[in-house]
């Protein structure tokens, strides 16, 4: 993911000397994703991944790490942490947090299939199932509140537009707010350079570092807005949404109060990561290796859902949701 800290091969091998891995042969920074810094690190006993935590706490990351065991004890295909010489996972690196995980084999998707699409709906459902009963106690964030933080940040950049366009959707997110969605442990982050596949099977769920207790649903619209997009990118793709839902529902069917606001939350989820990637455009964190993410797409992509729902606010027009519920009644 992004380098932001850079290390020298000195203190890499001092590092290491808490850890049973054997030399350092190479090492080298990792472009993708852009919170935190990731080296690819090859030794004399095999290949890891050291991942420097630039901004979370060390209290948040110690849950992460256990959910990340947890997972990876019942079968999620996820990074887990290496134990040093005393059994720890996190350990101090310079003036950071930082941890050893296991390398994964597999490539990123850049133009999924319906195939993909299925893939990681199932495996976004496993994640929803696996822990329905994981107390996991970080707060996800994916909030009215967190989005209007966000906006007050960005918002003396943008044009009259833009600005009236999100104030606009945060006042029809706050009036649409539904209550009992169910919640649980959620990625909050499954885009597909989170995702690495291996002969069109998903071999690895990468960066778990937005994850928090959350609305379930939310997790969805977030992978549908990425993964299910057309070939235009200027909306969803019928055949990759019903492949991704579909999928999911084997493991967790969604009840129809989720079906009906899935929509809403597809507004929220655009709008929240239009938000987030204009506060990266506009406050760029320093680094030598920065991996930038276009915020129109999401700009684009929300507009896209609001023209959709236009004519009837909670009735999505666009015949996907209606077309898939319809086919799920006769499964």
């Amino acid at each position: 993911m992004s380098v932001y800290s850079v290390i020298t091969l000195t203190q890499l091998e001092q590092f290491l000397t808490q850890y049973s891995l054997g030399e350092v042969i190479h090492f080298e920074g990792i472009q993708e994703g852009v919170e935190n810094t990731n080296y690819r690190v090859t030794t004399t006993t095999g290949t890891v991944i050291l991942t420097i935590f630039e901004s979370l706490n060390k209290a948040d990351l110690s849950h992460i790490l256990q959910l990340l065991q947890y997972l990876k004890e019942h079968s999620l295909c996820c990074p887990s942490p290496f134990l040093d010489k005393s059994a720890n996972t996190l350990l101090a690196l310079n003036t950071k947090q930082a941890a050893i995980f296991n390398w994964i084999l597999g490539g990123i998707v850049v133009n999924p299939s319906v195939k993909h699409c299925y893939e990681v709906g199932l495996q976004l459902g496993k994640l929803h199932q696996l822990t329905q009963d994981y107390h996991f106690p970080v707060d996800s964030h994916y909030d009215w509140v967190d989005w209007t933080l966000r906006f007050n940040l960005v918002k003396d950049q943008l044009s009259l537009i833009d600005q009236k366009l999100i104030y606009d959707e945060l006042v029809f997110q706050k009036n649409n707010a539904v209550v009992g969605l169910p919640v649980g442990v959620i990625h909050g982050d499954l885009f597909k350079d989170n995702v690495l596949f291996l002969d069109d099977k998903v071999s690895g769920l990468l960066d778990f570092y937005s994850a928090g207790t959350g609305v379930l649903l939310m997790d969805i619209a977030i992978a549908v807005n990425d993964w299910c997009l057309n070939e235009s990118s200027e909306g969803l793709d019928d055949t990759k949404l019903r492949a991704l839902l579909s999928a999911y529902e084997t493991l967790r069917p969604l009840s129809l109060i989720e079906l009906d606001y899935l929509p809403i939350a597809l507004r929220a989820a655009a709008l929240r990561f239009w938000l987030s990637r204009l506060e990266l455009k506009y406050f760029p964190r320093d680094g030598v290796m920065i991996q930038k993410k276009d915020p129109l797409l999401f700009r684009q992509l929300l507009d896209k859902h609001r023209s959709i729902q236009a004519v009837e606010i909670g009735s999505y027009s666009f015949n996907l949701l209606d077309s898939y519920v319809k086919v799920r009644s006769v499964m």
